[in-house]
């Protein structure tokens, strides 16, 4: 089972978390392993759309703290992909209008 708190995996025995300390309840611990399976489609929805990323990193950072992470993470790569992808489309592009004008 998972901490409701910080997400790591705990034993399904404990009644506090060993990794961050907070109190484990047994209705919190059903809800984080209910999130478990929605992750990778999260994932792929804020790597298409990173902006819904952001949002669902901002609204599940309490509630569901892995697949906030995971948005998140989606997100960022997404967005830092787009800028390189543009860089590249930009230079590309100035190549070939430079060698369109010589062409002439």
């Amino acid at each position: 089972m998972f901490c409701y708190n910080c997400g790591k995996e705990i034993s399904n025995e404990a009644y506090v978390c060993p990794h961050c300390g907070v109190k484990v309840e047994k209705s919190s611990i059903k809800n984080a392993d209910a999130d478990s399976g929605s992750r990778a489609g999260w994932g792929v929805l804020s790597f298409l759309v990173p902006i819904v990323g952001l949002i669902l990193f901002l609204v599940w950072k309490e509630e569901r703290p892995q697949t906030s992470k995971i948005c998140g993470i989606c997100a960022l790569i997404s967005f830092v992909m787009s800028i390189i992808l543009g860089f590249v489309m930009g230079i590309v592009f100035v190549v070939l209008y430079e060698h369109y004008l010589f062409v002439i």
